[in-house]
């Protein structure tokens, strides 16, 4: 096994089977679907795949956010190399093994699956996406060197956040994954996003707003102010 996978879901009942499929068809991993009560019926079609393919599934009692589901499943992850990926086929599977192979060999504590490095890119996404996608990135470029701090896409070695304190606000966990966590050098990986192929976006106006919460956050972090 090179890694433990989280995929995080939430009334992902049209593309689960599909994405653990394509996962575990890309590399040797550990698969671990955390889902947060889907009344779609995700969670029984995923116990579905755990008897057939030998994936673990953690229900949880509610949608309690997906950062905090993505650290459940790094705390159940057998493998010293966590990572996560989209339930929606936004992220190619693809690219899984290019996210492990540089931790294994020693040249990266975190790899990142990037947009914004030669290669990647954005496909499918409307206008305001695109905006709003380059506005958070500007917004956050100053807490690091990453071209895609933003990404949702990523692998670490658990020691990297092993007695870090994380409380995310919303969805970017890899966001404060780089301002806060212990390691020394991270990997851009590049990928082109595409929007997600059935069910409905998670994305409202309320996570910008908490994104906006989460920033003024890591910046009183890197100022020393808490």
């Amino acid at each position: 096994m090179l890694a433990s996978v989280v995929v995080p879901t939430y009334n992902e009942a049209k593309n689960i089977r599909g994405i653990v499929e394509s996962i575990i068809s890309s590399a040797d991993v550990e698969v671990i679907v955390i889902d947060d009560g889907s009344p779609d019926g995700t969670g029984k079609i995923a116990d579905e795949l755990a008897s057939a393919y030998g994936i673990r599934v953690i229900h949880r009692s509610g949608k309690l956010g997906l950062a905090s589901a993505i650290l459940d499943g790094f705390k159940a992850a057998s493998s010293d190399i966590v990572g996560v990926i989209d339930a929606d086929f936004s992220h190619p599977t693809s690219l899984i093994p290019k996210l492990i192979e540089p931790i294994r060999a020693g040249q990266a504590e975190i790899a990142v699956g990037s947009r914004y490095v030669p290669g990647g890119g954005e496909e499918n996404w409307p206008m305001w996406r695109r905006i709003t996608s380059a506005g958070a990135v500007l917004l956050a470029s100053p807490l690091t060197n990453v071209k895609d701090p933003v990404s949702g896409f990523f692998f670490l070695r658990k020691s990297v956040i092993e007695g870090v304190k994380l409380d995310t606000i919303g969805f970017k966990l890899g966001l404060e994954i780089l301002v806060k966590g212990k390691y020394g050098r991270v990997i851009e990986v590049p990928y082109v996003f595409h929007d997600r192929s059935g069910g409905k976006s998670k994305f409202n106006y309320g996570e910008y707003v908490n994104y906006v919460r989460h920033l003024v956050m890591l910046y009183a972090h890197k100022l020393g102010l808490r």
